[in-house]
Protein backbone atom coordinates (compact mmCIF):
# COMPACT_ATOMS: atom_id res chain seq x y z
CA UNK A 1 0.00 0.00 0.00
CA UNK A 2 1.37 3.44 -0.97
CA UNK A 3 2.14 5.64 2.02
CA UNK A 4 2.79 9.36 2.30
CA UNK A 5 4.60 10.54 5.41
CA UNK A 6 4.72 14.33 5.82
CA UNK A 7 7.74 14.09 8.08
CA UNK A 8 11.36 14.56 7.21
CA UNK A 9 14.18 12.66 8.83
CA UNK A 10 16.38 14.88 10.97
CA UNK A 11 19.38 13.68 9.04
CA UNK A 12 18.09 15.55 5.97
CA UNK A 13 17.98 18.96 7.65
CA UNK A 14 21.61 19.95 7.11
CA UNK A 15 22.23 23.40 5.64
CA UNK A 16 24.59 23.97 2.73
CA UNK A 17 26.38 26.97 1.40
CA UNK A 18 25.00 28.23 -1.91
CA UNK A 19 21.76 26.46 -1.17
CA UNK A 20 18.06 27.18 -1.32
CA UNK A 21 14.85 25.93 0.22
CA UNK A 22 13.40 23.22 -2.01
CA UNK A 23 10.23 21.18 -2.19
CA UNK A 24 11.29 17.55 -2.26
CA UNK A 25 10.10 14.00 -2.69
CA UNK A 26 11.98 11.80 -0.22
CA UNK A 27 12.13 8.10 -1.03
CA UNK A 28 14.33 5.08 -0.46
CA UNK A 29 17.33 5.07 -2.77
CA UNK A 30 16.25 1.80 -4.38
CA UNK A 31 13.15 3.61 -5.70
CA UNK A 32 14.99 6.82 -6.61
CA UNK A 33 15.40 6.07 -10.31
CA UNK A 34 11.65 5.54 -10.75
CA UNK A 35 10.73 8.74 -8.88
CA UNK A 36 13.41 10.75 -10.71
CA UNK A 37 12.17 9.53 -14.08
CA UNK A 38 8.57 10.27 -13.12
CA UNK A 39 9.37 13.84 -12.08
CA UNK A 40 11.47 14.42 -15.18
CA UNK A 41 8.89 13.06 -17.63
CA UNK A 42 6.15 15.23 -16.16
CA UNK A 43 8.31 18.35 -16.08
CA UNK A 44 8.27 18.47 -12.28
CA UNK A 45 11.98 17.91 -11.61
CA UNK A 46 13.86 21.00 -10.46
CA UNK A 47 17.15 20.58 -12.33
CA UNK A 48 18.69 23.70 -10.80
CA UNK A 49 19.14 21.93 -7.45
CA UNK A 50 21.14 18.85 -6.55
CA UNK A 51 19.38 15.71 -5.28
CA UNK A 52 20.71 14.67 -1.88
CA UNK A 53 21.33 11.22 -0.43
CA UNK A 54 21.54 10.41 3.26
CA UNK A 55 21.86 6.79 4.25
CA UNK A 56 19.10 4.85 2.53
CA UNK A 57 17.12 7.98 1.58
CA UNK A 58 17.16 10.19 -1.52
CA UNK A 59 15.70 13.71 -1.72
CA UNK A 60 14.56 14.80 -5.20
CA UNK A 61 13.57 18.47 -5.72
CA UNK A 62 10.43 19.37 -7.63
CA UNK A 63 9.51 22.75 -9.11
CA UNK A 64 7.84 25.37 -6.95
CA UNK A 65 4.74 25.88 -9.09
CA UNK A 66 3.53 22.30 -8.57
CA UNK A 67 1.63 21.71 -5.34
CA UNK A 68 3.01 18.97 -3.10
CA UNK A 69 -0.43 17.42 -2.70
CA UNK A 70 -0.70 17.06 -6.49
CA UNK A 71 2.66 15.30 -6.53
CA UNK A 72 1.42 12.97 -3.77
CA UNK A 73 -1.76 12.16 -5.65
CA UNK A 74 0.01 11.36 -8.89
CA UNK A 75 2.73 9.26 -7.27
CA UNK A 76 0.13 7.41 -5.21
CA UNK A 77 -1.66 6.30 -8.35
CA UNK A 78 1.58 5.33 -10.10
CA UNK A 79 3.59 3.51 -7.43
CA UNK A 80 3.21 1.41 -4.28
CA UNK A 81 6.17 2.39 -2.12
CA UNK A 82 6.81 4.87 0.66
CA UNK A 83 7.73 8.51 0.02
CA UNK A 84 7.90 11.66 2.14
CA UNK A 85 7.05 15.19 1.02
CA UNK A 86 8.80 18.14 2.62
CA UNK A 87 10.85 21.31 2.14
CA UNK A 88 14.58 21.37 2.92
CA UNK A 89 17.81 23.14 1.96
CA UNK A 90 19.51 21.77 -1.14
CA UNK A 91 22.65 22.86 -2.95
CA UNK A 92 22.40 24.43 -6.36
CA UNK A 93 23.45 22.17 -9.19
CA UNK A 94 26.78 22.93 -10.82
CA UNK A 95 26.55 24.91 -14.00
CA UNK A 96 27.43 22.86 -17.06
CA UNK A 97 30.29 23.82 -19.37
CA UNK A 98 27.53 24.22 -21.96
CA UNK A 99 25.20 26.96 -20.69
CA UNK A 100 23.09 26.70 -23.84
CA UNK A 101 22.23 23.13 -22.90
CA UNK A 102 21.42 24.25 -19.37
CA UNK A 103 19.14 26.99 -20.70
CA UNK A 104 17.37 24.59 -23.03
CA UNK A 105 16.88 22.08 -20.22
CA UNK A 106 15.44 24.69 -17.83
CA UNK A 107 13.01 26.07 -20.41
CA UNK A 108 12.00 22.59 -21.56
CA UNK A 109 11.18 21.64 -17.98
CA UNK A 110 9.01 24.73 -17.60
CA UNK A 111 7.22 24.18 -20.91
CA UNK A 112 6.55 20.54 -20.15
CA UNK A 113 4.84 21.47 -16.90
CA UNK A 114 2.04 22.95 -19.03
CA UNK A 115 1.62 19.70 -20.97
CA UNK A 116 3.00 21.18 -24.16
CA UNK A 117 3.59 18.58 -26.83
CA UNK A 118 7.09 17.90 -28.06
CA UNK A 119 6.30 19.68 -31.33
CA UNK A 120 4.98 22.75 -29.52
CA UNK A 121 8.07 22.85 -27.31
CA UNK A 122 10.26 22.84 -30.39
CA UNK A 123 8.63 26.03 -31.65
CA UNK A 124 9.51 27.78 -28.41
CA UNK A 125 12.98 26.29 -28.00
CA UNK A 126 14.20 27.44 -31.40
CA UNK A 127 13.67 31.03 -30.22
CA UNK A 128 16.03 30.73 -27.23
CA UNK A 129 18.73 33.44 -27.00
CA UNK A 130 22.22 32.50 -28.11
CA UNK A 131 24.07 35.18 -26.16
CA UNK A 132 23.79 37.14 -22.94
CA UNK A 133 26.04 39.04 -20.56
CA UNK A 134 26.75 38.90 -16.85
CA UNK A 135 26.78 42.00 -14.66
CA UNK A 136 27.58 40.71 -11.19
CA UNK A 137 24.85 38.18 -10.40
CA UNK A 138 22.50 39.62 -13.04
CA UNK A 139 22.17 37.78 -16.35
CA UNK A 140 21.20 40.29 -19.05
CA UNK A 141 19.38 38.79 -22.04
CA UNK A 142 19.22 40.51 -25.45
CA UNK A 143 16.13 42.58 -26.15
CA UNK A 144 14.70 39.95 -28.52
CA UNK A 145 14.80 37.15 -25.91
CA UNK A 146 11.37 35.59 -25.28
CA UNK A 147 9.73 38.34 -27.33
CA UNK A 148 8.59 36.37 -30.39
CA UNK A 149 4.89 36.11 -31.24
CA UNK A 150 4.73 32.56 -29.84
CA UNK A 151 6.43 33.51 -26.59
CA UNK A 152 4.32 36.64 -26.14
CA UNK A 153 1.12 34.61 -26.52
CA UNK A 154 2.31 32.01 -24.01
CA UNK A 155 3.58 34.56 -21.50
CA UNK A 156 0.27 36.46 -21.62
CA UNK A 157 -1.50 33.24 -20.59
CA UNK A 158 0.67 32.61 -17.54
CA UNK A 159 0.40 34.03 -14.04
CA UNK A 160 3.05 36.25 -12.47
CA UNK A 161 4.07 33.34 -10.23
CA UNK A 162 4.47 31.02 -13.21
CA UNK A 163 6.60 33.56 -15.07
CA UNK A 164 8.75 34.17 -12.01
CA UNK A 165 9.41 30.44 -11.94
CA UNK A 166 10.56 30.56 -15.58
CA UNK A 167 12.85 33.56 -14.99
CA UNK A 168 14.26 31.97 -11.84
CA UNK A 169 15.34 28.79 -13.60
CA UNK A 170 16.72 30.65 -16.61
CA UNK A 171 18.86 32.78 -14.30
CA UNK A 172 20.11 29.70 -12.44
CA UNK A 173 20.81 27.83 -15.67
CA UNK A 174 22.99 30.71 -16.88
CA UNK A 175 24.84 31.13 -13.60
CA UNK A 176 23.03 34.12 -12.12
CA UNK A 177 20.59 35.02 -9.37
CA UNK A 178 18.74 37.83 -11.14
CA UNK A 179 17.55 38.16 -14.73
CA UNK A 180 17.11 41.19 -16.97
CA UNK A 181 16.36 41.92 -20.60
CA UNK A 182 17.96 44.69 -22.61
CA UNK A 183 16.02 47.40 -24.39
CA UNK A 184 17.39 50.17 -26.61
CA UNK A 185 19.03 53.04 -24.75
CA UNK A 186 17.32 56.40 -25.01
CA UNK A 187 18.60 58.68 -27.75
CA UNK A 188 18.75 61.75 -25.54
CA UNK A 189 21.94 63.16 -24.04
CA UNK A 190 21.65 60.92 -20.98
CA UNK A 191 21.61 57.71 -23.09
CA UNK A 192 19.65 56.05 -20.28
CA UNK A 193 19.44 52.27 -20.15
CA UNK A 194 15.91 50.86 -20.36
CA UNK A 195 16.89 47.37 -19.27
CA UNK A 196 13.91 45.45 -17.89
CA UNK A 197 14.36 43.52 -14.66
CA UNK A 198 12.57 40.17 -14.99
CA UNK A 199 13.73 38.59 -11.73
CA UNK A 200 14.98 40.42 -8.66
CA UNK A 201 14.07 43.30 -6.39
CA UNK A 202 16.44 45.95 -7.78
CA UNK A 203 18.98 46.47 -10.54
CA UNK A 204 22.05 47.51 -8.51
CA UNK A 205 25.08 45.39 -9.42
CA UNK A 206 28.64 45.25 -8.15
CA UNK A 207 31.45 43.32 -9.81
CA UNK A 208 35.19 43.19 -10.42
CA UNK A 209 36.58 43.83 -13.92
CA UNK A 210 40.35 43.36 -14.34
CA UNK A 211 40.85 44.31 -10.71
CA UNK A 212 38.55 47.35 -10.93
CA UNK A 213 35.38 47.59 -8.80
CA UNK A 214 32.21 48.68 -10.62
CA UNK A 215 28.80 49.43 -9.15
CA UNK A 216 25.64 50.84 -10.77
CA UNK A 217 21.95 50.23 -11.43
CA UNK A 218 21.83 48.07 -14.56
CA UNK A 219 18.22 49.09 -15.27
CA UNK A 220 19.27 52.75 -15.53
CA UNK A 221 22.83 52.64 -16.86
CA UNK A 222 24.28 51.11 -20.01
CA UNK A 223 27.32 48.86 -19.66
CA UNK A 224 28.63 46.81 -22.57
CA UNK A 225 30.54 43.77 -21.37
CA UNK A 226 31.52 43.13 -25.00
CA UNK A 227 34.19 45.87 -24.96
CA UNK A 228 36.38 43.89 -22.58
CA UNK A 229 39.36 43.87 -24.97
CA UNK A 230 39.39 47.66 -25.22
CA UNK A 231 39.09 48.09 -21.46
CA UNK A 232 42.06 45.76 -21.12
CA UNK A 233 44.03 47.66 -23.78
CA UNK A 234 43.36 51.17 -22.50
CA UNK A 235 44.30 50.07 -18.99
CA UNK A 236 47.60 48.67 -20.28
CA UNK A 237 48.81 52.02 -21.65
CA UNK A 238 51.29 53.74 -19.34
CA UNK A 239 49.75 57.06 -18.30
CA UNK A 240 51.90 57.71 -15.24
CA UNK A 241 52.25 61.45 -14.49
CA UNK A 242 49.54 62.25 -17.06
CA UNK A 243 46.39 64.30 -16.65
CA UNK A 244 43.53 62.66 -18.54
CA UNK A 245 40.16 64.04 -19.60
CA UNK A 246 37.42 61.47 -20.19
CA UNK A 247 34.64 63.23 -22.08
CA UNK A 248 32.08 60.45 -21.61
CA UNK A 249 32.92 58.80 -18.30
CA UNK A 250 29.65 56.96 -17.67
CA UNK A 251 30.07 54.75 -14.59
CA UNK A 252 33.83 54.73 -15.13
CA UNK A 253 33.77 52.29 -18.03
CA UNK A 254 37.25 53.34 -19.21
CA UNK A 255 37.92 56.05 -16.61
CA UNK A 256 38.55 53.62 -13.78
CA UNK A 257 40.93 51.49 -15.83
CA UNK A 258 42.96 54.53 -16.78
CA UNK A 259 43.08 55.66 -13.15
CA UNK A 260 43.95 52.31 -11.59
CA UNK A 261 45.72 50.23 -14.19
CA UNK A 262 47.26 52.95 -16.37
CA UNK A 263 48.19 54.90 -13.21
CA UNK A 264 47.14 58.31 -14.55
CA UNK A 265 48.17 61.17 -12.27
CA UNK A 266 44.68 62.69 -12.36
CA UNK A 267 41.49 62.05 -14.31
CA UNK A 268 38.77 64.59 -15.08
CA UNK A 269 35.61 62.50 -15.59
CA UNK A 270 32.84 64.32 -17.46
CA UNK A 271 29.31 62.85 -17.27
CA UNK A 272 25.77 64.17 -17.69
CA UNK A 273 23.61 61.23 -16.56
CA UNK A 274 22.76 61.44 -12.80
CA UNK A 275 22.38 57.65 -12.59
CA UNK A 276 25.84 57.19 -14.09
CA UNK A 277 27.19 59.76 -11.63
CA UNK A 278 25.80 57.63 -8.78
CA UNK A 279 27.76 54.60 -10.00
CA UNK A 280 30.86 56.63 -10.79
CA UNK A 281 30.86 58.23 -7.33
CA UNK A 282 30.45 54.81 -5.71
CA UNK A 283 33.38 53.45 -7.73
CA UNK A 284 35.53 56.48 -6.96
CA UNK A 285 35.08 55.84 -3.23
CA UNK A 286 35.32 52.04 -3.43
CA UNK A 287 38.49 52.07 -5.53
CA UNK A 288 40.15 54.74 -3.39
CA UNK A 289 40.29 57.39 -6.12
CA UNK A 290 38.98 60.43 -4.26
CA UNK A 291 42.24 62.34 -4.72
CA UNK A 292 43.04 60.98 -8.16
CA UNK A 293 39.75 61.72 -9.91
CA UNK A 294 37.49 64.75 -10.28
CA UNK A 295 33.91 64.25 -11.47
CA UNK A 296 32.41 67.02 -13.61
CA UNK A 297 28.64 66.59 -13.74
CA UNK A 298 26.75 68.20 -16.60
CA UNK A 299 26.79 68.65 -20.36
CA UNK A 300 30.36 68.20 -21.61
CA UNK A 301 29.80 71.03 -24.07
CA UNK A 302 29.91 73.19 -20.95
CA UNK A 303 32.35 71.26 -18.73
CA UNK A 304 35.08 70.53 -21.30
CA UNK A 305 35.91 74.19 -22.10
CA UNK A 306 36.70 74.65 -18.40
CA UNK A 307 39.47 72.07 -18.81
CA UNK A 308 41.20 73.66 -21.82
CA UNK A 309 44.98 73.36 -21.78
CA UNK A 310 45.15 70.89 -18.88
CA UNK A 311 45.28 67.40 -20.42
CA UNK A 312 48.01 65.10 -21.66
CA UNK A 313 45.38 62.74 -23.01
CA UNK A 314 41.68 62.88 -23.97
CA UNK A 315 39.39 59.88 -24.18
CA UNK A 316 36.24 60.12 -26.33
CA UNK A 317 34.28 56.93 -25.75
CA UNK A 318 30.82 57.67 -27.18
CA UNK A 319 29.10 55.60 -29.88
CA UNK A 320 28.06 55.81 -32.60
CA UNK A 321 30.14 59.00 -32.82
CA UNK A 322 32.13 61.28 -30.52
CA UNK A 323 32.65 63.94 -33.19
CA UNK A 324 30.65 66.51 -31.21
CA UNK A 325 33.58 66.96 -28.81
CA UNK A 326 36.60 66.64 -31.11
CA UNK A 327 37.10 70.39 -31.08
CA UNK A 328 36.93 70.43 -27.28
CA UNK A 329 39.41 67.56 -27.07
CA UNK A 330 41.93 69.58 -29.07
CA UNK A 331 41.31 72.49 -26.72
CA UNK A 332 41.78 70.36 -23.60
CA UNK A 333 45.26 69.16 -24.59
CA UNK A 334 48.25 71.06 -23.24
CA UNK A 335 50.03 73.43 -25.65
CA UNK A 336 52.76 70.83 -26.20
CA UNK A 337 50.15 68.32 -27.38
CA UNK A 338 49.22 64.83 -26.27
CA UNK A 339 46.96 61.91 -27.21
CA UNK A 340 43.32 61.58 -28.26
CA UNK A 341 41.46 58.23 -28.31
CA UNK A 342 38.44 58.48 -30.62
CA UNK A 343 35.71 55.82 -30.52
CA UNK A 344 33.54 55.52 -33.62
CA UNK A 345 31.24 53.19 -35.53
CA UNK A 346 32.49 52.99 -39.12
CA UNK A 347 31.49 50.94 -42.15
CA UNK A 348 34.19 48.40 -42.92
CA UNK A 349 34.60 49.76 -46.45
CA UNK A 350 35.08 53.34 -45.28
CA UNK A 351 37.79 52.96 -42.65
CA UNK A 352 40.58 54.52 -44.71
CA UNK A 353 38.39 57.40 -45.84
CA UNK A 354 37.17 58.03 -42.30
CA UNK A 355 40.72 58.13 -40.92
CA UNK A 356 41.81 60.65 -43.54
CA UNK A 357 38.76 62.84 -42.90
CA UNK A 358 39.25 62.64 -39.14
CA UNK A 359 42.87 63.68 -39.44
CA UNK A 360 41.95 66.69 -41.59
CA UNK A 361 39.20 67.73 -39.18
CA UNK A 362 41.54 67.55 -36.18
CA UNK A 363 44.14 69.63 -38.00
CA UNK A 364 41.49 72.25 -38.74
CA UNK A 365 40.48 72.38 -35.07
CA UNK A 366 44.12 72.64 -34.02
CA UNK A 367 44.46 75.69 -36.23
CA UNK A 368 41.40 77.25 -34.62
CA UNK A 369 43.07 76.80 -31.22
CA UNK A 370 46.31 78.20 -32.61
CA UNK A 371 48.17 74.95 -32.01
CA UNK A 372 51.26 74.41 -34.12
CA UNK A 373 51.14 70.60 -34.04
CA UNK A 374 52.03 67.62 -36.09
CA UNK A 375 48.97 65.36 -35.85
CA UNK A 376 49.33 61.71 -36.77
CA UNK A 377 47.38 58.48 -36.53
CA UNK A 378 49.42 55.97 -34.53
CA UNK A 379 46.98 53.06 -34.27
CA UNK A 380 43.50 51.88 -35.28
CA UNK A 381 42.03 49.35 -32.85
CA UNK A 382 39.17 47.08 -33.91
CA UNK A 383 36.98 46.49 -30.85
CA UNK A 384 34.02 44.49 -32.17
CA UNK A 385 31.32 44.35 -34.80
CA UNK A 386 28.56 46.78 -33.84
CA UNK A 387 26.24 45.46 -36.54
CA UNK A 388 26.69 43.77 -39.94
CA UNK A 389 29.41 45.69 -41.82
CA UNK A 390 29.71 48.32 -39.03
CA UNK A 391 32.82 48.17 -36.85
CA UNK A 392 33.41 49.73 -33.44
CA UNK A 393 36.94 51.10 -33.70
CA UNK A 394 39.23 53.31 -31.63
CA UNK A 395 41.63 55.71 -33.33
CA UNK A 396 44.75 56.63 -31.35
CA UNK A 397 45.89 60.08 -32.47
CA UNK A 398 49.07 61.80 -31.34
CA UNK A 399 49.49 65.56 -31.36
CA UNK A 400 53.09 66.86 -31.09
CA UNK A 401 54.21 70.45 -30.91
CA UNK A 402 56.38 71.61 -33.80
CA UNK A 403 59.23 73.50 -32.19
CA UNK A 404 60.49 76.59 -34.00
CA UNK A 405 64.22 76.59 -34.72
Amino acid sequence: MFKVVALLADTMADAFTQSAKANIVLCYRENGEKVHQFLKEHGFLDSTLKPKTTGDMLALPFIEQVDGKEIERMLCSAFDFEIRIDCIELEYAEISNNPHAQLRSAVTSWLTSFNSSEGENGNFLKELPRKWQHLGDVVVLPETAFMSKEWNELINQRTIEELQHLWHHIARALGGKRLARQHPVTKDKHRTSQTELLLGQNGWVEFLDHGVQFGFDATKVMFSAGNVTERRRIGSIDMENEVVVDAYAGVGYYTLHMALRSRAKHIHACEINPDSITGLTWAQETNGLNKQMTIHQGDNQETLPKLYGQADRCHLGLLPSSEAVWNHAIGCLKPEGGWIHIHMNVHKNELDKWQDQTLETLKEYAGQHQRNWKISIEHLEFVKWFSPHIQHVVLDVQCREILQE
